[in-house]
This record gives C-alpha cells, sequence and structure tokens, in this order.
C-alpha cells in the first residue's frame, strides 16, 4: 500500500514539473513575440491599435476624402491626412427628461450622452455619462484605409463565429470618413440636430438626430450621402461607431464580466469582451496555454448583411445600434482605455459595417439607423422589436429569469408606496415567500420521507447485514421497505429540482437589471453588490453570507439523515460553508433571497414534523408488512 502511494506522488511531481516547464516555454514565446512585433506594444501614450499617436476626436481636420474602398483593392486612395483645425469643436445639445444628447462638429457625431436620473456614484450627484472619454465619438462614421505595405499589421484577427480565427488578410483599422461638418441651425429644432459636410472627391454628406417621442432613451438618425461628382464612388464599407461602454473596476467580475459588445444576427446574439484584447498568460499549470494580445477584430463575413443590431454595454447600461433600412454587413471591434477616477482601464469599442452600394454621379444614398442609449431595462428592451432583449444576457435561464424579473417588478409595484426606501428588498423576501408557497408540497414530501426513513435506520441496517453477500437482494428488500411505507427516495431531489434553475436565474437577473441598482435594504446599500460593511487587512466583511450559513446548517440540523455513512455526514458538515464561500462575493440581492430560503425550509419542517405522519405501515401490521427484527 506504502508503494502504491510513493509511486502516485511521484507521477505527480512528474507531471508538476512537466507542466511548470511547459508554462515557462508558453511565457517565453509570448515574450519573443512581444520583442519580434513592437507595432502590437506601442509605449505609453500611443493608440494600441495603430501604433500612431493618440489624438482626441476633437481635433479631427476638415472634410476629407472618404477613401470609401475595399483595402483589398489598390485603385483606390487612402484618407489623406486631417489637418488638425486650431480651434475645439463646437458642441450641441438635445435634450429631453431622461437624456441629454451631447453632438459634436467632428464627423456630426454623438460626443456623449448623460442619463439625467442615473447616479453615476452612489450618494453622489453625477449622473452617469455614456461614451464619456471614448476614443471616437458615437455614430462616427469611418471607412477602410489602405495601409502602406511595411505597415501591414501581423496580428490581425476575424470573428467568424463564436471563436477568434487568426487570418493572413492584410487589413487597417478604419480611418475617418469625414472632418468637421457644420451645424445647421436653420433646419435644427429643440430636439432635432443637422449636420452638412462635404468630402474632398464630391460626397455632400447629411447627417439628422432626432429625439424620439416614444422612447425617451432612443435617438433616430439618418445620413444621406449625395454625389456631385462625375465619378462612381464605392461605399460598399462603412463603418459606424457603435460606442465605448465605461467600466467600472470598483463593481467587481460581475461588471467586468458585463462590459462587452455584442451583436444579433437574426438567430443568435454572441459577445466580444475586452479580455480579447489582453495578453492572456498560462492557464492551470500551463495546459490552457498563453496567447499574445491581439489588436482588433474584424467580422469578415462576404456574403449579404444579416446583423440586425450591435451594442456596447456595461453591467446596467447599453447602447443598441439597429439599422433600419439595411441589414449589417459585419462589425469592427478594437481594444480601448479611458479615464475612470483617473486611471486608465480598459474597455473596447465597436463599429457596425454597412454596405451602401456603389453611389453613381447624381445619385443620393440614404441609411436610417436608430440607437438606444439607457439603461438595460428588460421591458424596455423588448419593445425596440428586434430581439434587443438578449442584451440583458439572461444565458440559458433565459425564460425563468424573465418570469422571475416581471413577477418582481409586480412585486415592487406593490410595496413601494409602503417602503419607498427598502421597497426592492421587501420584494425579494415576498417573492422568495411566494416560491415557497409553491415549492411547500415538494418539501412536506421531502421531510415526510426523511422523518419515515428515519424509523427504518434499525430495519434497513437489519437487511445490510442480512444479505452483505447478496447485493441485489439487499436493494430489492429495501425497495419493498420503501414501497410498504410509501416512500419516494428521490423526494429530496425534488425542491433541488426546482430551486436550483430559479437560484440560477435569479443571479442572472440581479447581476444585469438596471433596476436593482443602488437599491438599498437594512445595511444592504446596494443589492445588485455584497453587503460589505468594511474591510479588514483588504478583505470585505460581508454580514449576510454569514447568516445565510447560519441558516443552511440550522436547516440540515432539522433534516434527518439517517442513512449517511460518516464521510457522507463529515462532507455535509462543511456544506454551509462551501456554500458561504461560493455566495461570498455574489449580489446581496441573490443572498437574500437564499437566506430567506433556507428560514421558511426550516419553518415548514418543524410544522411538518409535528404534524401526524400517518404511515400506513403503523396500522395493524400484519405478516406480510411485518418490519423486519434487527435480533438474530
Amino acid at each position: 500500500m506504502d508503494k502504491k502511494y510513493t509511486y502516485f506522488g511521484i507521477i505527480c511531481l512528474v507531471a508538476a514539473l512537466v507542466l511548470s516547464v511547459v508554462t515557462m516555454q508558453q511565457q517565453k514565446s509570448v515574450e519573443q513575440y512581444r520583442l519580434a512585433h513592437p507595432e502590437l506594444y506601442p509605449p505609453t501614450g500611443t493608440d494600441a491599435t495603430t501604433g500612431t499617436q493618440t489624438a482626441d476626436t476633437g481635433t479631427q481636420g476638415s472634410a476629407i476624402a472618404p477613401a470609401a474602398t475595399d483595402s483589398a483593392s489598390p485603385a483606390h486612395a487612402a484618407p489623406a491626412a486631417p489637418v488638425v483645425p486650431t480651434t475645439p469643436a463646437a458642441t450641441y445639445v438635445l435634450s429631453n427628461d431622461d437624456i441629454a444628447v451631447t453632438l459634436t462638429e467632428d464627423g456630426g457625431a454623438i460626443k456623449s450622452v448623460t442619463l439625467k436620473k442615473f447616479l453615476a456614484v452612489q450618494g453622489g450627484t453625477d449622473p452617469v455619462v455614456f461614451n464619456d472619454g471614448a476614443p471616437y465619438p458615437a455614430l462616427f462614421l469611418s471607412v477602410p484605409a489602405l495601409p502602406k505595405p511595411q505597415e501591414l499589421p501581423i496580428n490581425y484577427w476575424t470573428w467568424p463565429g463564436k471563436a477568434v480565427q487568426a487570418t493572413g488578410k492584410p487589413h487597417m483599422p478604419p480611418a475617418p470618413m469625414l472632418g468637421r461638418l457644420t451645424f445647421d441651425k436653420t433646419a435644427s429644432t429643440p430636439l432635432i440636430a443637422v449636420f452638412r459636410g462635404s468630402t474632398a472627391d464630391g460626397l455632400d454628406i447629411t447627417r439628422t438626430y432626432t429625439l424620439n417621442a416614444a422612447d425617451s432613451y432612443l435617438i433616430e438618425h439618418t445620413t444621406t450621402i449625395s454625389n456631385h461628382s462625375s465619378d462612381s464612388l464605392s461605399l460598399t464599407r462603412v463603418f459606424v461607431n457603435a460606442g465605448t461602454p465605461q467600466p467600472t473596476p470598483e463593481a467587481g467580475a460581475i461588471a467586468a464580466m458585463s462590459l462587452n459588445f455584442g451583436y444579433y444576427d437574426g438567430s443568435s446574439a454572441n459577445f466580444i469582451t475586452p479580455t480579447e484584447f489582453a495578453d492572456q498568460p498560462a492557464r492551470f499549470l500551463g495546459i490552457m496555454p498563453a496567447r499574445p494580445k491581439r489588436d482588433w477584430i474584424y467580422n469578415d463575413d462576404t456574403g449579404p448583411g444579416n446583423i440586425e443590431w450591435v451594442s456596447v454595454k456595461d453591467q446596467f447600461f447599453a447602447a443598441a445600434l439597429v439599422p433600419k433600412d439595411i441589414l449589417g454587413k459585419g462589425f469592427y471591434v478594437e481594444g480601448a482605455t479611458v479615464p475612470v477616477n483617473g486611471q486608465p482601464q480598459p474597455t473596447l469599442n465597436g463599429d457596425l459595417e454597412l454596405d451602401l452600394g456603389t453611389i453613381k454621379p447624381g445619385e443620393d444614398k440614404k441609411f436610417t439607423l436608430d440607437y438606444y442609449v439607457g439603461p438595460k431595462n428588460y421591458i424596455r428592451l423588448d419593445h425596440l422589436g428586434q430581439r434587443e432583449d438578449l442584451i440583458m444576457q439572461f444565458g440559458m435561464f433565459g425564460p425563468f429569469s424573465k418570469i422571475l424579473l416581471l413577477m418582481l417588478l409586480a412585486l415592487h409595484s406593490a410595496v413601494v408606496y409602503v417602503s419607498p426606501l427598502w421597497g426592492w428588498g421587501w420584494a425579494i423576501i415576498l417573492f422568495t415567500f411566494f416560491i415557497k408557497l409553491l415549492t411547500w408540497p415538494l418539501t412536506a414530501i421531502q421531510v415526510r420521507s426523511g422523518k419515515r426513513m428515519a424509523k427504518l435506520s434499525a430495519p434497513m441496517k437489519a437487511l445490510k447485514e442480512k444479505y452483505k453477500d447478496n447485493p441485489q437482494k439487499y436493494q430489492t428488500e429495501v425497495m419493498e421497505l420503501y414501497k410498504k411505507h410509501k416512500i419516494n427516495p428521490a423526494a429530496g431531489c425534488f425542491p433541488l429540482l426546482i430551486q436550483m434553475p430559479i437560484l440560477f436565474a435569479f443571479y442572472a437577473m440581479l447581476r444585469t437589471s438596471s433596476e436593482l441598482r443602488f437599491a438599498s435594504f437594512l445595511w444592504i446599500h446596494d443589492l445588485s453588490l455584497p453587503d460589505t460593511v468594511a474591510h479588514i487587512g483588504g478583505i470585505p466583511i460581508n454580514i449576510l453570507p454569514v447568516l445565510m450559513a447560519v441558516s443552511q446548517l440550522i436547516q440540515m440540523r432539522l433534516m434527518p439523515a439517517p442513512n449517511m455513512d460518516e464521510t457522507q455526514r463529515r462532507i455535509m458538515q462543511f456544506m454551509p460553508l462551501m456554500m458561504m464561500g461560493i455566495f461570498y462575493t455574489l449580489p446581496s440581492g441573490l443572498v437574500l433571497y437564499y437566506t430567506c430560503s433556507n428560514i421558511l425550509t426550516s419553518l415548514q419542517q418543524v410544522l411538518t414534523r409535528r404534524q401526524p405522519d400517518n404511515d400506513p405501515a403503523d396500522s395493524k401490521p400484519t405478516p406480510g408488512n411485518r418490519l423486519p427484527s434487527n435480533k438474530r
């Protein structure tokens, strides 16, 4: 026996050494890659995508040739370098009760959108500002630029599906199609803004923005392109910027998972996160290899357009760009950084690609977009009508999450008048009570089965001793006992089968729905975050997960488990601690739900155990149903 463990230890040691060597080699290859391709790792102060000095969008030059060419067509020239203006770009504001849209003459685009009814920081005074500090204005127009041979990038990636793939095609990031446009005061109103501009090769461009009357977070946009030159010009690849989401590093891993660029192709929604644009070290002892950084990702779709919308979002807010009279041909996504509390934080920036075809002399081309910028509110997104509700990313339990969210909204609307400040907390408690009523019969069956199995502990032990050499006969006799006492051995799984989908759906709902953002309850300052009350040595002190573990321990004490061996019993004793570790950093609203569920389950166990059992085997036993004696 000792030799067996010795050999096993030697094998594990050798495996660990091999994996360590593999990890070191992978890390070394990444460093060699960095040295071989300095264009992908520019020094601080340069753009990480192009390797050129980063410039504020307010310094774009006057209108320039659009270079509406495909990068594979050398017959067209790239845009000329823009002339840096000496004055800052003028801005104009469209405003309603919910948003203030700041428009800039740089590209005739949206510099930022202020969400008036949402505070950026709990207890602060400044509202949330979407696209704040972004590298480009939202709805900024770009076209492919044909690079010089020595500037062709090496690390170009495509996104043909759900996995990124490398390709050898030469491609450069889109270049600005326009510089400064002129704000047309005569055609504009408090709810409508019009910009006009021209390109060097004879294109006149008019860009119009209108605040939607029905949805206060919806911006309607139209771009009209007129060709006044004597040549036909290609507009087969025009990129419209969707914006840049704001990272919230203080919110932790949940917020980081929600920060992404998404697109919907008519059948499914897929999402790209900023982690795609960072160095990936070797993971899991070298089993998952290291990967050098990606500079940008481009959807290389050469077929007909099928993209119905693209989005950029964070944990609670989203921007959705929806083409109305044309489908998107592809998209372009790149890594970016924006300042947060004075420190650069990683995020991403994305564009929708449109194919406008060729514009002939004297011809006009027009495309219309809807641009939603607002909270991730399921009902509001669903009303947009093109499956924008998928932006919520409820996951595989999406149907459950939607039902639970609607139930929670209904309960909140009923209790908010009684408790305006703690309405969401009471709604979660009432919701838990309602779910417990639905699962009450299943839990009652579980408790009764456990109670009856406790009575069978001695007879089953006798059967096990009697048929220790005949396991099949033992199982047959045990099933006969279960049948006589009407015990369902799977009864303990029924409440779990109901509870787990609800738990996962509740988590998916809480981590992404804007309704619970900054919602307080008792000592909990935000139900969408852990209930941290202090830090000791950098470790957060969360009270609710501890209470949840105590409630689960009490529940386990009340639930009889007679057939567990000593090993199983010890494992179950650690279950509350394990669950506390799992729930410790999860949203406090989810922990509140689980804690209340444990308390109600314990109460039900006490009430059920006090009721008469009515075990059919207890009424006048006959030789056919007499329990086996444990006397030998």
